[in-house]
C-alpha cells in the first residue's frame, strides 16, 4: 500500500529542533525570532503528518517523547546534510575544488593545529580552509547543524555527552598568567591575588575544569571580572586587575607584557580534542581528520 505523500519540509524540521534545543515553544520563539503560534502550528503539522507526538504538552512538564527523540535525531542529520549540500553546491558554482570550515576553541594550541593543517594542505592543496574561534558549546552545536566540518574543543565530560565522535589530541597543564614584573614566588602567593576569568556563558567547559581542580586543592580564586573573550582577559591582566588561569601551551604566544608560571600544588591537565560528526561521512572530512591523527598521539573516546 502506497503511503500518503508527506507535506513536510526543511522548515518543519528546523522548528522542531529549535523547540527541543531551546527547551520549549516560547524559548524557541525567542531563539528564532518567530511568533510562537507559527512554531506551534508547524510542530503540530509535523506530528499529524508522522502520526507521533514529539513533545509532551501541559499539564505535563515539557519533555521529548520516545518517538520524538528518534525523530529529532534523524531530523538533525537531515538538516545537517541539507546545509552541507547547499554549501557544496555554492562552492561548485564558484569553481572551487573544496572548502572546509573549522571551529576551534581559544584554548586549543594554535601551533599544533597549524601543523595538522599544513599536512592537510599537502594532501588537498586546492581545498580552502576557513577558521573560526568559537566556544566549545558553539562548536558542538555547529557540528550538529552542519555549519562547520570539524572542531577543536576542550575535552571534558560535558562534551562527551554530545554524541559526536571525538579524539583527544593534546594535553597540557594549566598555569597562572600574570604581568611580567609581578613577583609570584609560590602557589600561596598566587592564590592571594584577585582573578580575571572568562565568563561562564562562553567558557563553560574550562570553568568546570577549573572548578574541579580548585575543589581538589582547596583553592578558591576571588574572581573580580569575567570578560567574554581572551583578548580582554589578557588586557585586564596586563592592567594588573588580577591574574588569570590559562593552558601552558600559550606561553610562547603571550603578549610581551605577560608571563605564565606553574606550580606543583596546582597543575590540572587540559585535554584538547578533535570533534566531528561521523554522519557527514565525506572523503574530504576523512582526509581532514586523518591529517591530525596518529597511533601515538590520539586516545580515542567514543
Amino acid at each position: 500500500m502506497l503511503q500518503k505523500p508527506s507535506r513536510l519540509g526543511i522548515k518543519h524540521l528546523r522548528y522542531a529542533l529549535a523547540v527541543a534545543d531551546a527547551g520549549g515553544f516560547r524559548a524557541a520563539s525567542d531563539l528564532l525570532n518567530i511568533a510562537q503560534p507559527a512554531i506551534s502550528k508547524s510542530v503540530q503539522d509535523t506530528e499529524q503528518d508522522l502520526g507521533i507526538t514529539i513533545f509532551q504538552r501541559p499539564p505535563k512538564p515539557f519533555a521529548v517523547t520516545e518517538p520524538g527523540t528518534q525523530f529529532l535525531a534523524d531530523a538533525r542529520q537531515a538538516v545537517a546534510l541539507f546545509e552541507r549540500t547547499i554549501r557544496a553546491t555554492r562552492r561548485n558554482s564558484l569553481g572551487r575544488h573544496g572548502h572546509v570550515i573549522i571551529g576551534y576553541s581559544a584554548l586549543a594550541p594554535s601551533s599544533e593545529i597549524s601543523e595538522g593543517l599544513q599536512h592537510f594542505s599537502k594532501v588537498c592543496p586546492d581545498v580552502q580552509v576557513e577558521m573560526h574561534v568559537m566556544s566549545t558549546d558553539a562548536i558542538t552545536s555547529a557540528l550538529k547543524s552542519g555549519t562547520i566540518d570539524l572542531g577543536f574543543v576542550l575535552s571534558h565530560a560535558s562534551v562527551a555527552k554530545t554524541n559526536l565522535d571525538q579524539a583527544t589530541l593534546w594535553s597540557c597543564e594549566i598555569g597562572f598568567v600574570a604581568p611580567i614584573e609581578t613577583d609570584i614566588p609560590d602557589f600561596e602567593t598566587a592564590c592571594s591575588f584577585p582573578f580575571v576569568l572568562g565568563v561562564r556563558e562562553n567558557w563553560r567547559s574550562f570553568r568546570n575544569l577549573i572548578d574541579e581542580a580548585c575543589e581538589l586543592t582547596g583553592f578558591h580564586p576571588h574572581v573580580v571580572e569575567e570578560p567574554w573573550d581572551v583578548q580582554v582577559i589578557f588586557q585586564r591582566v596586563s592592567q594588573k586587575r588580577g591574574l588569570t588561569l590559562y593552558p601552558s601551551s600559550i606561553r610562547e604566544s603571550l603578549p610581551a607584557s605577560l608571563k605564565l608560571v606553574t606550580f606543583d600544588e596546582f597543575c590540572p591537565q587540559l585535554d584538547v580534542a578533535m570533534v566531528w560528526d561521523k554522519a557527514a561521512n565525506t572523503q574530504l572530512l576523512h582526509k581532514l581528520v586523518a591529517s591530525f591523527r596518529s597511533d601515538t598521539s590520539i586516545d580515542q573516546n567514543r
